[in-house]
């Protein structure tokens, strides 16, 4: 096993620009996975590892072994401590990061059933929101997750680290406003946008058969484009004085209230 200690390492040099690096990470079409738990996720979702940089120096003789036995034939690096921990977001640093190829987001790469349950963000820009979305879309088990022209793309350190792995247990596929509402409308899917405005309450929509519900940030509203192609407008009453939630929060609610319904069928 090759071993690195020096800050001038060429690979140590790519691996670090791929983890600040987005044009890098676009450009290579490579990203970079910490931690044992987000690690196993990405390699049960069949994404193809490239290779593994451990640390000797934190990793037990027991995940050593555990890493030798679910990866064996992956190359690995052994990286300094003080390496190592320049790359680590974790204060405490597990000892793992995994080199991994990047898969496309194709809407045609989308695999649905009869009725689908989707959930369609529009530039959602903050990947801490990004990644609390995705956890929910998991834990909900939506079918796909949509993102339309997205500010900040999907490998982002930051997504996966908020995401806890969902980004990668979930069906993904980004486009263009007009390609997304294309697709829904080709496939037979109901449109359910949130909007504050000459929309009604979203407990009154029956959220059975194929649905989508589309948020934006609470930023900005959903483009006009939403607001003449959905079936029905929603909102989320508000009791306070502020007039939006976080979007997380907001698809949490909606698509809870629609699983509950979909449940109960």
């Amino acid at each position: 096993m090759k071993y690195i200690e020096s800050k001038n390492n060429v690979v140590f040099k790519r691996i670090k620009k791929l983890l600040s690096k987005s044009k890098k990470r676009k450009i290579s079409k490579e990203f970079i996975v910490e931690g044992i738990h987000e690690i196993k996720i990405c390699f049960e979702a069949k994404y193809q590892f490239l290779e593994l940089f451990i640390c000797l120096d934190i990793l037990s003789d027991e995940i050593l072994f555990n890493i030798n036995k679910i990866y064996p034939n992956i190359k690995k690096t052994d990286l300094s401590k003080n390496l190592f921990n320049q790359l680590s977001y974790k204060q405490k640093g597990e000892g793992l990061l995994a080199l991994v190829k990047s898969k496309d987001f194709d809407l045609k790469s989308l695999i649905l059933p009869k009725n689908p349950f989707i959930l369609v963000a529009e530039s959602p820009e903050k990947p801490g929101n990004i990644g609390a979305i995705l956890r929910t879309a998991d834990a909900a088990g939506i079918d796909a997750v949509i993102i339309t022209n997205p500010k900040t793309e999907l490998f982002n350190p930051n997504i996966i680290r908020s995401s806890l792995g969902s980004v990668f247990t979930s069906q993904i596929a980004i486009g263009s406003t007009d390609e997304v509402i294309d697709f829904l409308i080709n496939n037979n899917i109901k449109i359910y946008s949130l909007f504050i405005e000459k929309s009604i309450e979203y407990t009154t929509i029956n959220y059975n058969g194929s649905c989508a519900i589309v948020v934006g940030t609470e930023s900005s509203t959903l483009t006009n484009k939403w607001k003449l192609k959905s079936n029905k407008l929603i909102n989320i009453p508000m009791k306070g004085k502020m007039d939006s939630l976080n979007l997380s929060v907001s698809a949490a609610i909606v698509i809870f209230e629609a699983l509950k319904q979909r449940d109960a069928v």
